[in-house]
């Protein structure tokens, strides 16, 4: 059983992590073509409507998909019942939508946010169309399915984009671009993914459901309200293109910290799922995963916060430099991010959703606190908040940890401690680039990269560090160990 479980999960982390690098790096790149030929205001009115939409796409998900995947056995009673509830919750917000879009467009004094609302409203609903398909694919660590989803995707949908953005029709390129995107991957998920929903509906069925993924559902609520309240404080209290550019900072440092997460979450929460019942090979998977996934992140963050100038002016141009001081800034944010999503995998994975929403309420409501302090400075100040934030809310992500798994705090730092050096060395090689003003910024970035990759993986080997041979290991053997494999 546990060979099966190792070999699952390998195959789960690759074509994971190849579907997420492939999916990301495609939007990627036609995120630059349009950020060379449409203004930073115009990503600024989208933007305004990211609070509303997930708030949307959140009630229309209504944490069934986390309690799909958590559940051992499924029947077509539970997995139909869900998708007819996500339909009708997707129809209602879409209408709820138009009926709202002329108060969001009055909110903002935007009028051309009353169609675009609209349009949005549409798209939420095709989206939930799919979401079960979707859910059924991850359960099953189906991802080399959702690779080709999201590449043919992102392709046909960028392509649309580009082209509408090229005859300059501004707002409305972007916009579209989202809705061909959720058309093609739902008409995909039906045509590639064999299930089908069976005349049928229990209020029984969704009520065993909800009891897990309620709390997750609150949890989602809680969370979107507070990272898409940044967009509907910036959009209300300063310009569209301030929000333009501080949209493109926080995309540019979730990219790879997205990469990783998604990775993480994906693989983690159904791989620990099925050894939650065995506490101590849980704790000693999540290590063996910290390990792995911090000894990627921390130098990614790092190395992106000493790049962010040649990176932004070089890749999407001289119009988006303003944005530089907020990636930096956001770059310490993303140091810590996979710890926090690997503890609360954790808590799910054990049954805990409970927890998982306590944890929550207390991190939002100190979140809130430092938002509502910051936003009376300045958009720097909201992005230093971020950072306080996230350094409070990884004491609060570990403590149920420490005492479910005897792993707190202090241990994962203590696992962490290898990864310090080797970025430590990576910052030191290529900070001293940054003074070289004669060279163009696309040559300046080359010389970064280059060194700052020699340099970390030369420490790692000079230095003998198990973390980074750890690490290798992994990748050949997966994520869970056996019971008899040594700790690291």
């Amino acid at each position: 059983m546990q060979q099966e479980l190792k070999k699952r999960s390998l195959s789960a982390v690759v074509w994971s992590g190849g579907e997420a690098f492939s999916r990301q790096g495609v939007q990627f790149i036609i995120s630059i073509i349009l950020a060379r030929l449409l203004a930073p205001e115009i990503f600024g009115l989208i933007a305004m409507l990211s609070l509303f939409i997930g708030l949307a796409s959140c009630f229309c998900e209504g944490g069934f998909s986390s309690a799909l995947i958590q559940k051992q056995s499924l029947s077509q009673e539970d997995t139909s019942s869900v998708f007819y509830f996500n339909v009708m919750m997707g129809l209602t917000a879409a209408l709820l939508f138009c009926a709202t879009a002329p108060w969001i467009a009055a909110f903002y004094q935007a009028p051309v946010l009353q169609p675009l609302t609209r349009l949005m409203g549409l798209n939420v609903f095709i989206g939930t169309l799919g979401a079960v398909h979707q859910t059924l694919l991850v359960k099953d660590l189906d991802f080399r399915c959702l690779m080709r989803i999201s590449i043919v995707a992102a392709i046909v949908s960028g392509a649309v984009g580009i082209a509408l953005a090229w005859r300059g029709c501004g707002v409305w390129s972007l916009a579209i671009q989202t809705l061909v995107s959720t058309g093609v991957s739902t008409a995909l998920l039906w045509w590639w993914r064999p299930w089908r929903p069976a005349l049928v509906f229990s209020l029984k069925a969704l009520r065993s459901l909800f009891r897990f993924g309620a709390y997750l559902f609150l949890s989602s609520v809680l969370d979107l309200a507070y990272t898409r309240a940044y967009s509907l404080v910036i959009g209300k209290f300063y310009t569209a293109g301030d929000l333009g550019l501080y949209s493109r900072a926080d995309s540019t440092q979730q990219l790879p910290t997205n990469l990783l997460s998604t990775v993480v979450t994906r693989v983690s929460f159904p791989m620990f799922a099925a050894v939650a019942h065995d506490r101590e090979l849980l704790r000693r998977a999540m290590r063996k995963v910290l390990a792995s996934i911090m000894l990627l992140n921390v130098p990614a963050m790092l190395g992106l916060m000493v790049v962010a100038r040649p990176l932004i002016v070089a890749v999407f141009g001289i119009n988006w430099a303003g944005c530089v001081p907020y990636l930096q800034i956001l770059c310490l944010a993303g140091v810590l991010w996979p710890l926090h999503v690997l503890n609360l995998s954790g808590l799910k994975a054990m049954g805990r959703s409970d927890l998982f929403f306590r944890l929550e309420v207390i991190k939002k409501a100190v979140g809130v606190c430092i938002l509502v302090g910051s936003c009376l400075i300045s958009i720097t100040a909201m992005a230093w908040g971020m950072v306080l934030t996230s350094i409070v809310c990884v004491g609060i992500n570990t403590y149920y940890t420490g005492v479910l798994l005897d792993y707190p705090l202090s241990r994962q730092i203590r696992d962490l401690l290898p990864c310090a050096l080797p970025a430590g060395s990576m910052v030191a090689c290529v900070w001293p680039f940054s003074l070289m003003t004669s060279v163009s910024p696309a040559a300046l970035l080359g010389f970064q990269v280059s060194a700052g990759l020699i340099a970390y993986v030369a420490t790692c080997v000079l230095l003998k560090n198990e973390s980074f041979h750890y690490a290798l290991r992994e990748l050949r053997l997966g994520f869970l160990p056996s019971k008899v494999s040594p700790q690291p």
